[in-house]
């Protein structure tokens, strides 16, 4: 009896080896190795950082009406909108007591013509 369930047990035993079932290791460790050596989709070239016309106005430290001490505006791009006039984007400057003021955006002279502001 007891040889008889040996038996049975290799015979169900070895049909499950030969059953479809998950991947072996093998063939999991090529399908991994497959994908990370295909080649990878072109793209196109880089945009620059800011259109030509825009002008990088860095970092730097001004004095706000009404403030203690000075604040610092982070850099930004503004857009020329003529000779003597730039649009500036809305800037997120940061107060002498570490609190952080929104200056709306709009229309300025150049950072060099105007006196302390964002």
């Amino acid at each position: 009896m007891n040889r008889l369930c040996r038996s049975w047990a290799s015979l169900l035993l070895g049909g499950l080896l030969f059953a479809p079932g998950p991947t072996t290791t093998s063939s999991a460790v090529d399908q991994i190795n497959g994908m990370s050596s295909r080649s990878l989709p072109t793209t196109t070239a880089p945009r620059p950082a800011g259109p030509s016309n825009m002008i990088w106005v860095p970092d730097r430290y001004i004095r706000l009406p009404g403030e203690p001490g000075v604040s610092y505006v982070p850099g930004h791009w503004e857009q020329p909108v003529g000779p003597h006039e730039v649009y500036v984007p809305p800037v997120v400057v940061q107060t002498p007591g570490n609190r952080n003021e929104t200056i709306p955006g709009g229309f300025r002279p150049p950072v060099d013509e105007r006196p302390n502001t964002p």
